[in-house]
């Protein structure tokens, strides 16, 4: 799975923290929702990716580092037109993120404060940060 973004990512040098089972359950008890197959395998093949100026939220960092992702959800789920079973994948500036909804398995740009979902984007979690994090197509 995501085997397109592990080649790029190896080739590239990204930055990545692969995450173990227990890591992953112990981020869906604290979120208190379910992860979806294809975020937990990007969790475990990559954990999170910082490649350049692009850095994805995930897992294999300390629980108060800013790229955690339990950790960035527990600030932006505090705005209460944060989307249910979302977390936060990519910072898209101005107040905007990119979010993975892992019950419809859909990508969203959502703002805050007060903005809610701008966009659903249409493209799969690995198309998506192919371009995001490596503007490949």
């Amino acid at each position: 799975m995501m085997e397109q973004l592990k080649a790029l990512a190896e080739r590239r040098g990204a930055k990545t923290r692969p995450a173990d089972i227990d890591s992953i359950r112990a981020l869906e008890a604290r979120l208190g929702f379910g992860l979806s197959p294809e975020y937990k395998a990007f969790l475990s093949s990559f954990g999170v990716i910082v490649s350049g100026s692009a850095e994805v939220y995930g897992l294999g960092v300390p629980d108060n580092y800013y790229l955690n992702v339990g950790n960035a959800y527990a600030d932006l789920s505090r705005d209460p037109g944060y989307p249910p079973n979302a977390v936060p994948v990519l910072d898209a500036g101005d107040g905007r993120y990119y979010l993975y909804d892992n019950k419809a398995h859909k990508l969203v740009l959502w703002a805050t404060p007060n903005g809610g979902i701008v966009e659903v984007l249409d493209t799969t979690f690995e198309s998506f940060l192919l371009k995001e994090v490596f503007q490949a197509a």
